[in-house]
């Protein structure tokens, strides 16, 4: 067998025997043959160009690379995120997952692409050695039934029907994230993916006393768990966070969910109503390729209000 990989865009067999290699750790339960027609026919995954390398023509390492739009320091540049890197266990320790990540991230780069992000599910380590640089990545958990501090009602969670209200919608995902250093911008048609991404997500309007809205809440269900997939607030201030995460617990409770949480940026206010913890997978990274602007820490800081419903 050839030990120098060859490394290309993958052709549609080569692409189904990628997700077919990928089968052992991210199954989500289904069959074999549920999983692959699931990728393959998956909003986000079709999204992605999928890059193979192959040894005697057998796919033994592979990954996506998904087209991303970000705001750089008040600049919309064009950027890439990396998912599902998988090398065949067999094939392992000879450094062939670095090998494509190397080729696919110098391909970007001679492609314009400004910055690279990527969630590794491994010692972020790893990345690093590649040039990532590792970012702050937190979850917080807790059940909403737990005793929390006494304070005034002055928010509630109402559900919407997130199509009809997609323009109020995007408006403060960018008003409130667009504030960040850097931050996934959306365009029209990236809403649409995220839409079909996870149909049965639900989305609800935090409304004040007023009625008007003064932000919104993606959640993922399953089972008793409630986890927040995405959210905007319409200011920065603490007190609205406050609010934001109270009306939240109280929604959780009242729906009956024993577990509440998800990605979360770590401040003060989350950690009055959340045990935050660094996040064991789904790490966030960043490699910046042509962009030569400053990757400082307030940068760096800001990718922890990321949302997961951005992750590929």
């Amino acid at each position: 067998m050839a030990d120098e990989l060859d490394i290309h865009v993958a052709s549609h067999a080569e692409l189904e025997q990628a997700h077919q290699n990928v089968f052992d750790i991210w199954s989500k339960g289904m069959s074999l043959a549920e999983h692959v027609a699931y990728r393959l026919n998956s909003p986000s995954h079709q999204r992605a160009t999928w890059f193979v390398g192959t040894l005697d023509n057998r796919v033994v390492v592979s990954l996506g690379r998904y087209p991303l739009r970000l705001r750089l320091r008040g600049e919309v540049v064009s950027g890439v995120a990396i998912g599902s890197v998988y090398t065949v266990r067999e094939f392992r320790g000879r450094g062939f997952a670095g090998q494509l990540l190397d080729w696919v991230d110098e391909n970007s780069r001679q492609a314009g692409a400004a910055l690279s992000v990527l969630y590794s599910d491994i010692d972020p380590v790893y990345y690093a050695r590649r040039g990532y640089i590792l970012c702050p990545s937190w979850a917080g958990w807790r059940d909403p039934c737990d005793e929390v501090p006494a304070r005034a009602v002055t928010h509630r969670f109402v559900p919407i029907a997130a199509a009809e209200h997609l323009a109020r919608i995007t408006e403060l995902y960018a008003s409130y994230h667009g504030s960040a250093p850097v931050y996934v911008e959306r365009d029209a048609e990236y809403w649409q993916m995220t839409l079909k991404k996870f149909p049965s997500d639900q989305f609800f309007a935090l409304e004040s006393a007023h009625r008007s809205w003064s932000g919104y809440v993606r959640v993922g269900q399953k089972d008793n768990l409630w986890r927040i997939t995405d959210f905007a607030l319409s200011d920065q201030t603490e007190k609205l966070a406050d609010a934001f995460y109270a009306a939240f617990l109280t929604l959780g409770a009242a729906g009956g969910a024993k577990r509440v949480g998800g990605w979360l940026p770590d401040s003060a206010v989350a950690r009055q109503f959340f045990e935050l913890e660094p996040r064991q997978l789904e790490i966030t990274m960043i490699r910046p390729l042509v962009w030569r602007g400053e990757v400082d820490e307030a940068l760096i800081a800001s990718t922890s209000r990321f949302c997961e419903i951005d992750h590929v």
